[in-house]
């Protein structure tokens, strides 16, 4: 008989141990320890506390859960090189494909995960109330902290799957049957636990060492009220009496103020000061409220899930796919990074030196000097190349998204703080190229015209000898085959223009517009560090709930209660707030749900809710179909909840209650 994955042994939850004192977040193993023993003491308790973050960190900042919370929107293309293309085609099964990193939805993995984080927390929840060595105040803290974070797991699992089983009790023996639990109830419950979090925070409202507080437990408050009210109704709770009969959209408002009141969180007054290394510390950016902390120390378990309570045929913990970890158990951080940066380092055999050297990867096997053709000088290159990553072509924007910055590209800070919309060459090489040979300090620019259009042909001509330009549709390189969003791809063989040129020196691949492309570059590494020159992954904290969102759950609100004009009033607050200076960056209604969308793709995207987004407001099938070409032939109404995994089905034993979500096979 199969083990259920969900049933987990409460012992297992001794790997996951004591705190040491470098850390908050770091664990250390207590293996062979009663549970009694260790968890009534403090380093005990503390480490039982610090597993239940642990958890957070293979979903926020990691490749695979980017790809469940932002693929197959109306925001993102799948670049050459993405690793779950089917989330963005909607050729999703439930299939457990375990460790392919091909195209894997990890569907299966994440079950797992969020299924041992809920474990870990049950585990504390029993534990804690007993625990005499700890101060009464300490214990309201960890119980606030650990009924938080359960809420925070079961929010997710109820937005990507619907009814799954609710577990309030950690396991201490091995269960083959499971039942699926109404969405309404998951919702009441998970609003029980922000609740008696809120109170068990009353005295502690500061950040501090990556912990959730009484600020973060009313902001995400806030958001599952707002999504509990546009996915199942605004009067939709029943089972948790302290919401029967109300209008959620109401109470999450106030929820929303509350936050934006507090004058805990501010904004900054350059918008880019939002996302630079220099803030990238949750506890010290004024506008995040909480998120998931990663440590600088790349080295750290800090940084590194707990491996799957799941074991192999030799009794050894399995590893989660490389997608979660995305550099194993060695070291861990933020894959960000990564996710949004097109193939700029060799792309192509047409920028400084044939593309061999000045756009070289500053790698451990690479030079970080490069030879200017014309002088002869050596130029060091790191520094300049090294924040821009890695090229790994996962995601581009759509062209309703490139296009919604561009429309406010003169008044809004967001446009330039958010778009990497040109490469630029170290300074010392300019000249050096053989391609352009008065190439100074762009060296490719992605232009969001028309190439056919006066203004396109114009800056194609200026271009020449200069930089690589590449239009969002039609010139010698387009990013996309259309301008209309409805059908606009990503080019997939750039167009040959030896008629032009008297070569075909854009014939490649490399740099059509699957791989070349504009990027966000707002979770780069923005500050060079030598320690960390290959920068394939970061140590930037992942920001989970931050101000700006306050206003925009605030707007949504107002809007659904029938107030479009205070709904207008508040996101021109937030847009008067990304202003840029001396620019009047207000808009005018009416206030519509697409107003709303349209500006939380601005401020959002990328931030891990956008799939969540469409989903909770029904818009998820006529977006795709209006705005993302690569995913609209296949979705369909089944896609608003994702395949129960099959290694789930497999488990069970009643399998004619447990049943697979309608559509999937």
């Amino acid at each position: 008989m199969k083990k259920n994955i969900i049933a987990l042994i409460t012992a297992m939850a001794l790997l996951l141990g004591s705190t040491s004192c470098e850390s908050f977040l770091e664990e250390d193993n207590k293996v062979g320890q009663t549970a009694d023993l260790v968890y009534n003491t403090s380093s005990g308790m503390q480490g039982l506390v610090a597993s239940c973050y642990s958890f957070a960190r293979g979903w926020y900042g990691k490749e695979a859960a980017l790809g469940l919370s932002e693929t197959g929107t109306d925001l993102f293309y799948h670049g050459y090189d993405n690793k779950q293309k089917s989330l963005n085609t909607y050729n999703i099964s439930a299939v457990s494909l375990d460790g392919n990193t091909s195209d894997n939805a990890t569907l299966d993995h994440y079950w797992e995960l969020f299924y041992s984080a809920v474990d870990a927390c049950n585990v504390a929840l029993k534990y804690l109330p007993g625990n005499t060595v700890i101060s009464e105040s300490t214990r309201s803290q960890l119980l606030g902290e650990v009924q938080f974070l359960r809420a925070f797991y079961y929010w997710h699992m109820v937005n990507i799957w619907g009814p799954v089983p609710y577990n309030s009790e950690p396991f201490s023996q091995v269960v083959t049957t499971a039942v699926r639990v109404p969405e309404e109830v998951i919702y009441s419950n998970i609003l029980a636990d922000l609740d008696a979090s809120i109170s068990n925070f009353a005295n502690y409202k500061t950040k501090a060492d990556g912990r959730a507080n009484y600020w973060a437990a009313r902001a995400l408050k806030a958001r599952v009220l707002l999504y509990a009210a546009s996915w199942l109704g605004k009067n939709s709770l029943t089972t948790n009496t302290a919401y029967s009969g109300k209008d959620l959209y109401a109470l999450a408002k106030d929820e929303a103020d509350a936050v934006i009141g507090s004058q805990q969180f501010s904004f900054y007054d350059n918008y880019a000061d939002t996302w630079t290394m220099t803030n990238e510390d949750i506890t010290k950016n004024k506008e995040a409220i909480w998120g998931v902390n990663y440590s600088y120390d790349l080295k750290t378990n800090v940084n590194v899930i707990p491996k799957r309570y799941r074991t192999n045929s030799s009794g050894d913990q399995m590893d989660y796919n490389s997608l979660i970890t995305r550099t194993g158990y060695s070291r861990g951080g933020n894959a960000m990074i990564l996710m949004f940066v097109s193939m700029w380092n060799n792309g192509a055999s047409d920028l400084g030196n044939n593309g061999k050297e000045s756009f070289v990867r500053v790698l451990g096997e690479s030079t970080s000097y490069v030879t200017n053709i014309k002088t002869g000088a050596k130029v060091n290159v790191a520094a300049h190349y090294s924040p821009y990553g890695r090229g790994f072509t996962r995601y581009l924007p759509s062209v309703y998204l490139w296009k919604l910055f561009d429309k406010y590209r003169e008044t809004d800070q967001r446009t330039d703080a958010t778009l990497l919309e040109a490469y630029t060459v170290a300074p010392g090489l300019e000249g050096s190229s053989t391609k352009y040979p008065n190439i100074q300090d762009t060296a490719i620019y992605y232009c969001p015209v028309d190439a056919n259009s006066p203004e396109g042909i114009a800056r194609q001509a200026w271009a020449k000898d200069r930089y690589r330009i590449q239009f969002m549709s039609n010139g010698d390189i387009p990013v996309y085959t259309s301008m209309d969003p409805s059908v606009a791809l990503p080019t997939e063989v750039a167009k040959a223009t030896s008629d032009v040129y008297g070569d075909n020196r854009y014939n490649s691949y490399k740099i059509g517009g699957w791989c070349s492309y504009p990027g966000i570059k707002k979770f780069l590494d923005d500050v060079y560090d030598p320690t960390y020159p290959t920068h394939d992954i970061s140590s930037r904290d992942a920001v989970v709930l931050r101000l700006a969102e306050m206003y925009l759950i605030k707007a949504e609100c107002e809007l659904a209660g029938g107030s479009p004009g205070n709904a207008l009033t508040t996101i021109n607050e937030l847009r008067a707030k990304r202003a840029i200076a001396g620019k009047n960056n207000a808009i005018a209604g009416p206030v519509t749900l697409e107003t709303i969308l349209d500006e939380r793709a601005i401020e959002l995207c990328g931030e891990q809710q956008r799939w969540f987004d469409l989903k909770r407001t029904r818009t998820l099938v006529s977006r795709v179909k209006a705005y993302n070409a690569q995913g609209k032939a296949n979705v369909s109404d089944i896609h608003y909840y994702r395949p129960i995994p099959q290694a789930q089905l497999d488990a069970v034993t009643n399998k004619d209650e447990f049943l697979q979500n309608q559509g999937y096979n």
